[in-house]
């Protein structure tokens, strides 16, 4: 059973996160809030979406034979560039608060939530858990191209935050290595994380936007309904919990 739970509060109520949940988790009575985050186990009560998961079991050809065939291309083209890669299995906080900024300005510009206070703190909680890997590859001149965060425990990973950097910020020589380098990181943690003993590596969700559905799809797997969201375990709760959405639905 692949569960994580940690503790944090949010609108000053105790509020438990679990983390891939196999199976009907044991709730702590003294929680008000508890938050699922791609739980195998269908409830009506939260959000059903989907993901990809990626077998770490499989032998290596295996998995690269699962790559679409432009990923191939694509990789034994980056296998060309003088990429550095910088693995933390144990980011400080120096490391996740660059990794914070690098995100945020990531963020701006796609137009999408950056990582707040709020968020920092779970990522905070996640880190002092020991369940966040952190990765990074840098241009041959020193330049960070490609971020990635996942949560790993009990030998699965997912797939948490990634940010890449701009090309049109970037000196020409640099274009190229750019293209490669998110699907060049990905790849090259797949491996590692297989290196490491964990089975599986979840790909985070699979959103409506074709071109990050295509992108996810590109490397093998298999396709499984997850379910997440908010269950609120008090009348008090449920009443915030109300209140959020409503914010969020008039704020879009």
């Amino acid at each position: 059973m692949f569960i994580l739970s940690i503790r944090s509060k949010r609108w000053n109520i105790a509020m438990q996160h679990i983390y891939f949940a196999e199976k009907p988790a044991n709730i702590r009575k003294p929680m008000k809030l508890v938050c699922h985050t791609h739980s195998l186990v269908p409830s009506r009560k939260l959000a059903k979406s989907e993901t990809v998961h990626i077998q770490l079991t499989d032998h290596e050809r295996t998995m690269y034979t699962a790559l679409s065939k432009n990923n191939q291309k694509m990789l034994r083209r980056a296998q060309r560039e003088a990429y550095q890669i910088f693995l933390y299995e144990e980011p400080s906080q120096e490391n996740l608060r660059a990794f914070q900024r690098f995100y945020n300005d990531f963020a701006k510009r796609k137009k999408i939530e950056q990582i707040n206070k709020v968020q920092m703190e779970s990522i905070s909680l996640l880190n002092n858990r020991g369940a966040l890997f952190l990765s990074e590859v840098r241009s041959i001149c020193g330049q960070t191209l490609c971020y990635r965060l996942d949560i790993v425990h009990a030998k699965k990973a997912m797939s948490y935050y990634v940010a890449t950097c701009h090309p049109l910020l970037m000196p020409a020589d640099l274009k190229r290595p750019i293209r490669y380098a998110n699907r060049f990181l990905l790849w090259h943690n797949l491996l590692h994380l297989k290196q490491q003993g964990c089975l599986l590596y979840d790909m985070g969700e699979l959103t409506n936007v074709a071109t990050i559905r295509k992108f996810k799809l590109s490397f093998g797997g298999q396709v499984v309904d997850v379910y997440s969201g908010f269950i609120a375990q008090s009348k008090i709760s449920a009443l915030l919990l109300g209140v959020q959405k409503w914010r969020k639905q008039q704020s879009r």
